[in-house]
């Protein structure tokens, strides 16, 4: 038997079938079903890909948008079947794919911890035991007996990985996930997976920002178009790479652009930033709070009660600093009968100067009633703590006799 931690991928294929039309009537849906006016095409995510990992490595897979890697981590994960090939893996398998996957919203906290154990092979008292852990990493103490249908994505995305990483995973797969919670959390979140690779664990990273690369992992294995280019030291890898990409490393296939969603049975009318005083403002000294005013509406019908009224910071790239909710706060939830304001008080201490934009939701019973994600641009002014770029070296060349 293999060693527990151990991963080997033997030429690995693995093909998708695209359909091309969209069945809008019955019958050509019935149609469709026996092949009759269904364009389809397939696609080769991987093909002949071939490594093997032992126990206690921590390897990156790197590439373009598309080069198979996120796939691969599926694969491992058993969310996929190979096509051609052979994947095998031996020991537990911790998932940072998607944070929170297979809890269920009407169960608490505690009783998706519970059965999430269960299916990765613990007893109830080798969960019970693990439980104060996973809601102290969390932070969510006072809400492990809350259903989590009332959590902000901030409490399950940091449930979902205390979880992951506190079952004593053989092989541990993350794939972008380290962006949980604010600033501070993120932190944690990278010294617990350190303290894996330190614990010989295998580690398994897919991740678009080099720096992580270098600093979790000391071997990189480089997709393109779903076949193996290079298999080496992270570093030698990550250059040969960037040589190729002429020194840009792709960023995140999410565009971070204002986006706004929801049911809209409660919305918010309007959202002002302002002052203290009411005086509406973009740019904030860091000891001036930053109020957010909003009136709340509904649609007709009657009350909406247990409403969650949350707030987010992000970086101009997306990268959430810190969120929060009404709920998490330990204040009441909101009731909305017809038009209600209330307002958001932040008190920061700016250790980034620059621009961020803010989010704000109404969520609650199951339901997304009003997502508004980064459409309020605001500024943060004060002295920054540190020289921001440094110069390493410098050259000047000429080609010219």
């Amino acid at each position: 038997m293999a060693t527990p931690g151990t991963v080997s991928f033997t030429r690995v294929g693995l093909d998708y079938r695209l359909y091309r039309d969209r069945n809008v009537t019955l019958m050509q849906t019935v149609m469709n079903l026996f092949g009759r006016g269904t364009s389809r095409s397939m696609f080769t995510a991987l093909s002949g890909v071939s490594f093997s990992f032992e126990p206690g490595e921590a390897v990156a897979l790197i590439g373009a948008n598309g080069a198979g890697k996120s796939t691969s981590l599926k694969l491992l994960a058993g969310i996929y079947r190979p096509t051609s090939g052979t994947v095998c893996t031996e020991g537990r398998i911790a998932s940072l794919l998607d944070l929170g996957v297979g809890f269920h919203p009407e169960l608490t906290g505690s009783e998706n911890v519970m059965l999430n154990g269960a299916l990765l092979g613990l007893s109830q008292g080798e969960m019970k035991a693990l439980m104060p852990g996973i809601a102290g990493f969390a932070m969510l103490e006072r809400f492990m007996d809350t259903p989590v249908k009332y959590y902000s994505a901030g409490m399950f995305m940091r449930l979902g990985f205390s979880l992951a990483t506190s079952v004593d995973p053989d092989i541990l797969l993350i794939d972008e996930v380290l962006a949980v919670g604010d600033a501070a959390f993120q932190n944690r979140c990278h010294e617990r997976i350190s303290g894996f690779r330190e614990r010989g664990k295998t580690i398994v990273f897919v991740s678009h920002d080099p720096l992580a690369v270098k600093s979790l992992c000391e071997r990189a294995v480089w997709l393109d178009a779903g076949r193996v280019r290079m298999d080496g030291p992270a570093e030698s890898v990550l250059d040969e790479y960037l040589a190729a990409s002429g020194g840009r490393f792709p960023k995140p296939e999410a565009a971070v652009t204002p986006r706004e969603w929801g049911t809209r049975e409660v919305f918010f009318e309007s959202v002002t930033i302002c002052r203290s005083d009411g005086t509406p403002a973009r740019e904030f000294r860091s000891d001036e709070p930053v109020q957010v005013n909003t009136v709340i509406s509904k649609n007709s019908g009657p009350p909406v009660d247990n409403v969650i009224l949350g707030y987010s910071l992000h970086r101009p790239d997306g990268e959430t600093v810190l969120s929060g909710n009404n709920l998490e706060s330990g204040l009441p939830l909101l009731s909305v009968a017809g038009g209600r304001t209330d307002s958001i008080v932040l008190k920061l201490r700016t250790l980034e100067p620059g621009n961020y934009l803010l989010g704000i939701s109404l969520t609650g019973n199951g339901t997304d009633y009003h997502w508004q994600d980064y459409m309020y641009p605001l500024s943060l002014l004060g002295d920054r703590k540190a020289v921001p770029i440094t110069l390493e070296s410098v050259e000047f060349r000429s080609d010219s006799h």
